[in-house]
C-alpha cells in the first residue's frame, strides 16, 4: 500500500510550541488549542521556561522536535519600556535572535507577533505590509529590530503584526475600561489616537488556519492582522460601555491631556488587504468582535 506523501507531511508537521504562554497571546492559543486537535501543542513561558537562555533552549530542543514555533513572548509594557531599555532587548530582540539560530539548527519554522509600533503614527491611511517602519519609542524600535533580525536570518518565517489586542485574557483595553466602567462615575478617554482593535482569538485562529492552508511556507513573509474597521480609544470605550450599560460618564480627553512616558502612534491603522487575499480571508468587524470577547468576560 502506497501512503499519499501529504498525509505524511500533515501527520509530521503538527508539532506547535508556543513561546510567551502566560501572556495575552499565549493564554489565547491554551484557550482554542482544543478546537485545533491535529495539532500538537506546547507551551513555554516566564517563570518556569527563560527564553533568553540558549542552554535551556538547546536542551529543550534537543529533546523535543518542533515544526512550527509561534512567538508570542515580547516586553510590551510601553511605558515601562522607556525606563528599561536593556530589559527590552533582552526580551524583544535577544530572544529573535536565538530563536532565528534555533530554527537553522533545528528546522522549525518561525511565526513572529510583531507591532503597529514600528510605525510613527503621521500616516493618514492605513500602513501597507511593505511601508517603510519608523518606530518612535524604545519599545516600538525594539519590534522593529526583532523584525530586521528575522528579515536578515533568512529562516521561514512570517512576522505577523497586529495592533490593539484586546481579549478576555491578561492586561487590555477592554478589560481596563471594563472595570472602570463598573466602579467608576466617569473616566477619561484619549479621543486623538486612531487605531484598529484586534481580538485576541481572532488572531490566533488565523495563524493556525494560515498554517493549515500554507504548512510548508518558505522564506520570509510580513502580514498584517486586525479586526475590520478603525476607531479612536475614547470611541473604543463608549462601545464598551454600550454593550454592557453602564451609567459610567466617558470624557473626551486629548494625547496632551494625558502624558505618558512612551510617545504613541497618532494613527496606527494596518492594511489587512495582502493578508486577506493570500489567505482568502473573511475578517470579524471590531465591534463584533468586541460582543464576543465581552460575552466571555460577562460569564
Amino acid at each position: 500500500m502506497r501512503l499519499n506523501p501529504l498525509i505524511i507531511i500533515n501527520h509530521f508537521m503538527n508539532k506547535i510550541l508556543v513561546t510567551g504562554s502566560n501572556g495575552q497571546m499565549g493564554k489565547t492559543f491554551k484557550y482554542i488549542s482544543d478546537k485545533f486537535p491535529k495539532y500538537n501543542f506546547h507551551f513555554l513561558g516566564l517563570p518556569e521556561f527563560d527564553l533568553t537562555d540558549k542552554n535551556e533552549l538547546n536542551k529543550y530542543f534537543t529533546k523535543t522536535p518542533i515544526n512550527y514555533i509561534i512567538n508570542t513572548a515580547a516586553h510590551t509594557k510601553v511605558d515601562q519600556a522607556e525606563e528599561e531599555p536593556e530589559l527590552v532587548k533582552k526580551s524583544n530582540i535577544n530572544l529573535v535572535k536565538n530563536l532565528c539560530e534555533l530554527s537553522y539548527k533545528y528546522a522549525f519554522k518561525l511565526i513572529h507577533i510583531s507591532s503597529d509600533y514600528v510605525f510613527d503614527g503621521t500616516a493618514t491611511q492605513p500602513y501597507k505590509t511593505n511601508d517603510t517602519v519608523n518606530p518612535i519609542g524604545v519599545y516600538g524600535k525594539s519590534k522593529a529590530a526583532g523584525e530586521k533580525t528575522i528579515l536578515n536570518s533568512k529562516v521561514d518565517s512570517w512576522i505577523v503584526r497586529t495592533s490593539w489586542l484586546f481579549s478576555p485574557f491578561g492586561h487590555n483595553f477592554v478589560k481596563t475600561i471594563f472595570q472602570l466602567l463598573k466602579n467608576k462615575k466617569a473616566i477619561n478617554v484619549v479621543a486623538d489616537q486612531i487605531g484598529a482593535p484586534t481580538y485576541s482569538i481572532d488572531l490566533a485562529c488565523f495563524i493556525l488556519n494560515a498554517i493549515s492552508q500554507k504548512p510548508n511556507f518558505k522564506g520570509s513573509e510580513v502580514y498584517h492582522f486586525t479586526n475590520e474597521g478603525s476607531t479612536s480609544w475614547f470611541d473604543f470605550a463608549c462601545a464598551i460601555k454600550n454593550e454592557i450599560n453602564s451609567d459610567c460618564k466617558i470624557n473626551p480627553i486629548t494625547t496632551k491631556d494625558y502624558p505618558t512616558k512612551a510617545q504613541r502612534p497618532k494613527y496606527s491603522v494596518l492594511s489587512c488587504e495582502k493578508t486577506k487575499k493570500e489567505f482568502n480571508l473573511i475578517i470579524n468587524s471590531w465591534d463584533l468582535a468586541l460582543k464576543n470577547c465581552l460575552n466571555i468576560l460577562n460569564h
